[in-house]
């Protein structure tokens, strides 16, 4: 009871302290234990206290089940052949999750790169990052196929199996389904540019329950929970294929305005130079940048939201999850003006970033900053940990990274 009291007292960071400091001792200590474990393994002292294997001796010695036993011989197995992992791992510069992720991958020829990037990445960016050194298996490709079956009380099963390919294309037509299931609710919001309007917000309602409704997030997979509604809306689409615009593009006033300095009203080039300038005086309306193609190269600052275009670039530049290094979740995705609008940010690809709301809340209230430096992207976490992602690749880990602002800004911290 003394060491609860002791603990219900202490200050923030002091369980701060107690949570970082004690997880490194912790993965040191599991680091040292597993080392014995190989050594046990290797010296073939098994038969010694009455087992025939290793994992016998753990089940039984440690009672714990089988899956750990032989998952802990694995990685102690592994701490042997790679020295450069054991190493990391007994110093707490990688820990136990990062290690098992790196087991099916890792060769004698790629151990240093990999361990350097279990010491510099989150474990889901890690994840990703291993991708491309799975090699492919030499097992023939399964069959896709779908079943379905009619029970005798009326009811139908239905499941099936499909290549990589094919599920994409069901993932994404789930999404579709599940828009098309709520498309009564998403019909009763105003919507600007295709966001949930401010003013739709009901000041009686916790905000974080609107902001999490399943009705209003347009990206990432559906959850388990939605998956039959959105199949039910597949199916709808199917059978009266509804509509359900999420953007009104032409419900602004579009100005063009070309690398040499022109501008003009698309949908009415014969406007005349003072009914332009009207515009721009009077009314809400967007600038487009474009080259001498016609290609639109930047939607100006007037136009605060992101295109369709732009959203779906970004998703895809940041393998349609949230850009905050650590961070995995694929819905709720907002899209975040690194320089902020409100300090003339402008609503460019270069200055934008997707980030889910939480994410979004952090940045916005100071618990995290984002810098930009040429193609690169910083993120500055309370801790003093710093993440940089160069030209939107996996984010890694560089304490010691500055941006040029800072260097040359003496206001800027060490």
């Amino acid at each position: 009871m003394a060491a609860l009291s002791e603990l219900s007292s202490a200050s923030a960071t002091e369980i701060i302290d107690l949570i970082t400091s004690g997880f490194g001792s912790f993965t040191r200590q599991k680091a040292r234990i597993l080392y014995a474990i190989a050594l046990f393994d290797a010296l073939s002292l098994a038969p010694t206290v009455g087992a025939t294997t290793t994992a016998t001796w753990l089940i039984r010695g440690l009672s714990i089940s089988a899956s750990s036993a032989h998952e802990y011989v694995q990685v102690a197995r592994a701490m042997l052949a790679f020295p450069l992992l054991g190493e990391a791992f007994l110093d707490g510069r990688t820990n136990y999750s990062k290690v098992r992720l790196l087991l099916p991958v890792i060769t004698a020829d790629n151990e240093a790169e990999l361990v350097e990037l279990a010491e510099t990445m989150h474990y889901h960016e890690l994840e990703l990052a291993l991708l491309q050194y799975r090699e492919k298996r030499d097992t023939p490709e399964r069959n896709s196929y779908v079943r379905l079956n009619r029970c005798g009380d009326g009811r139908i099963k239905l499941w099936g199996n499909f290549n990589a390919a094919e599920g994409a294309k069901l993932m994404a037509a789930l999404k579709v389904g599940e828009l098309a299931w709520h498309d009564t609710d998403l019909a009763d919001l105003p919507t600007i540019g295709g966001e949930i309007s401010e003013d739709a917000v009901d000041p009686e309602i916790d905000r974080v329950e609107q902001r999490f409704s399943p009705s209003v997030s347009r990206f990432g997979l559906p959850l388990d929970e939605a998956l039959l509604s959105s199949f039910m809306g597949l199916v709808h689409v199917g059978l009266s294929q509804p509509r359900n615009p999420l953007r009104a593009p032409g419900a602004h006033v579009n100005i063009v305005m070309t690398t040499d300095g022109r501008a003009y009203l698309p949908l009415n080039p014969g406007a005349p130079s003072e009914a332009v300038r009207a515009f721009l005086s009077n009314a809400d309306y967007r600038i487009n940048q474009v080259d001498e193609t016609g290609l639109v190269l930047n939607s100006g600052r007037r136009f605060r939201l992101a295109s369709d275009a732009q959203v779906n670039a970004l998703m895809l530049m940041w393998r349609g999850t949230c850009a905050m290094p650590g961070c995995e979740h694929s819905r709720f995705i907002e899209m975040h003006h690194i320089t902020d609008w409100a300090d003339g940010g402008t609503t460019d690809m270069d200055n934008l970033l997707p980030l889910c709301s939480a994410c979004h809340t952090m940045v916005s209230d100071g618990y995290i900053r984002i810098l930009k430096d040429a193609g690169d992207i910083h993120f500055l976490f309370p801790d003093g940990s710093r993440y940089v992602s160069v030209d939107h690749g996996l984010p890694r880990r560089n304490d010691d990274a500055r941006t040029l602002a800072e260097f040359n800004d003496s206001s800027w911290p060490a």
